[in-house]
């Protein structure tokens, strides 16, 4: 199932004058007393409605820089005793299973505080230093002047104008400071206006678009203008703000009352029925045949979502108030089963209960980084890409009108006229016309494979890129998407970058078969295989196939295995017994896992 104050201190010597004693006339001075440091710590809360779990890195005026692991519920606390401020800050990590990078500001002074490090303090980062918040971290040391007590305090205070509409409505205290006022993840007012507000960049322009999960509201900051040149700046509505706080518990609970059907056993189709929405369609396929799917799968007996993320609420029509959400399929070990689900939840206008809506995509799609390990009886090889699934399951709901000929996906990384794939069969997967594949090659040092991208390339490929696939006829007539979008494209985002070739060969996440398993996958004449994998995620499943290649077929059986905490499994394979002379000519194994940004790590073993 396919289901981001330094207090200024130093050591005071004194010298403290002391009488002789033993009837001495003489005076003596005592040594002198050292006095340590003024520890200066800052505390916050990094988060962005769910708290994150990843590092904090502050910097100081002077360039040094300090890391420290952020810790539960999103606190962190990071010394810099003996540095310079003013400081900036970096929260890096994963929130509701995405990548976040989030900055912050503050002035030696605000040590005797807490500094949050949220996507609204990353504004305020930005405003401050009139720039990218990353750019303004990255070149602090050359532009800290612009980081006073003042500009800092302007830019809050402006931001919060902008946002008091919805702070009002969600019950944020009039005096929060959206710096410094502690929060706590979850649960207090500040961090329900994080869940409800939004805010992208783009970086061409450095303008942000502030926006909310509830309504089509929508205001802009130009991030190169001081607070103080903007007079009566828009506000962000609070339109449905409070109706969707009281509908996202009962969004959530359509999520966990499905799964929960799965506690036990493995319901009927029947069963299911109940959760979903009439107009039910996921990747390509409708409520009953994906139920089918469902109910067959063993892995999720037991298993849970978690993750669980509201995006945006659609109240525009209140006949088709929908959800859009995002979540992770864990099993009942608590490993994760595939990459983050992104579906929609649909309220019905007559019982006013939410159901399971699908994705509505009339397709099935998938965009992800994927490193391979290529291991062959000659030598082994390495490439790495970005991987697009395309699959037809169903061709007549494709689009509004006219045949799918082929899609073309632009992106960061993807060349200047975009990524053609070509349509296969149904069922089959679509591959594109650079390499023949699903996976489009950024860099290989394999023989005969064209590397378009060197490793600085694709090193300043953004986390969360988002790619964009038109479906066009066979004249090369633009097509638009019947369903599941809302200007006829689909959208797919790629949380995190793949790795350069260079950090691909030096990756230790690939699987590794052991010699006594290559040893038998060698010898043709085995047919009972017992395949021992180690160096996988353990937080994660893992997919292996065989494939076989005989003189008179070919045949592939394939498994989803559990490893254990230390990464390895073993699992068997029985082949099917070879007629009379019939003779193997190859086999190939793949074993695919994840790394912690779900990343494909997969290793295919050639003989």
């Amino acid at each position: 199932m396919k289901f981001n104050k330094l207090i200024l201190a130093g050591a005071v010597s004194m010298a403290l004058a002391a009488c002789g004693g033993g009837g001495s006339d003489s005076n003596s001075a005592a040594p002198p007393v050292q006095t340590s440091p003024v520890s200066v710590v800052f505390n916050g809360t990094a988060a962005v409605g769910a708290p994150l779990a990843g590092s904090v890195t502050v910097k100081d005026s002077k360039g040094a820089t300090k890391v420290a692991q952020i810790g539960d519920n999103g606190a962190y606390s990071v010394d810099v005793t003996g540095m310079t401020g003013p400081f900036v800050f970096r929260a890096s990590g994963m929130a509701n299973g995405r990548t976040y990078t989030v900055h912050s500001v503050a002035t030696s002074a605000d040590a005797t505080g807490k500094i949050n490090i949220t996507q609204l303090t990353d504004l305020i980062a930005a405003n401050v230093g009139g720039q990218l918040a990353a750019d303004y971290f990255d070149q602090f040391d050359k532009n800290a002047a612009t980081a006073t007590a003042s500009t800092i305090d302007a830019e809050v205070a402006k931001l919060k104008e902008k946002l008091q509409p919805i702070l009002t409505a969600l019950g944020v205290d009039a005096n929060a400071d959206l710096l410094r006022t502690p929060f706590t993840p979850l649960t207090s007012p500040l961090d329900k206006a994080l869940d409800a507000i939004q805010v992208s960049v783009d970086t061409t322009t450095s303008v942000a678009t502030i926006s909310t999960t509830a309504n089509a509201s929508v205001i802009t900051d130009d991030l190169k203008q001081k607070a103080t040149a903007e007079t009566n700046p828009l506000k962000l509505a609070a339109d449905n703000i409070s109706t969707a706080t009281t509908d996202a518990p009962l969004v959530k609970k359509a999520l966990t009352d499905f799964i929960g059907q799965f506690a036990n056993g493995q319901p009927t189709v029947e069963a299911l029925l109940p959760f979903v929405s009439d107009g039910f369609l996921h990747d390509d396929v409708g409520a009953k045949d994906f139920l089918r799917q469902l109910v067959s799968e063993t892995v999720l007996v037991g298993a849970t979502f978690s993750d669980f993320e509201i995006h945006q609420v659609d109240y525009s029509d209140p006949a088709k108030v929908t959800a859009r959400v995002s979540f992770t399929v864990k099993t009942k070990g608590g490993q994760i089963l595939d990459r983050l689900e992104n579906w929609k939840i649909r309220k019905s206008p007559t019982d006013g209960v939410w159901r399971l809506h699908g994705n509505q995509r009339a397709l099935e799609l998938e965009a992800f980084a994927s490193m391979t390990k290529l291991v062959n009886a000659g030598g082994t090889c390495y490439r790495t890409g970005l991987n697009f699934n395309i699959v037809d399951r169903n061709p007549a709901n494709n689009t509004t009108a006219g045949l799918v000929d082929h899609i073309v996906v632009m992106g960061p990384g993807l060349p200047q006229a975009g990524l053609r794939y070509n349509v296969a069969g149904w069922g089959q997967e679509w591959r594109n016309t650079v390499n023949s594949s699903t996976t489009y090659v950024m860099g290989t040092d394999c023989s005969g494979t064209i590397s378009p991208m060197g490793d600085d390339g694709i090193a300043r490929l953004p986390d969360n890129a988002a790619y964009v696939l038109t479906a066009y006829d066979a004249s090369n007539a633009k097509l638009s998407f019947a369903s599941g979008s809302a200007d006829g494209t689909y959208v797919l985002k790629v949380q995190r970058r793949p790795l350069n070739l260079s950090e691909t060969k030096a990756s230790t996440g690939f699987p590794t078969l052991s010699e006594q398993s290559l040893a038998a996958l060698a010898s043709f004449s085995t047919r009972d295989l017992t395949l021992a994998v180690s160096g996988v995620n353990p937080g994660t499943v893992t997919w292996l196939s065989i494939w076989e290649e005989t003189s008179l077929i070919g045949n592939g059986l394939e498994s989803t295995e559990s490893p254990t905490a230390a990464g390895t499994f073993s699992t068997n394979f029985k082949l099917t017994a070879l007629a009379a002379g019939e003779t193997v000519k190859a086999r190939s194994v793949r074993i695919e896992s994840t790394d912690t940004y779900r990343r494909y790590m997969q290793t295919v073993y050639n003989r």
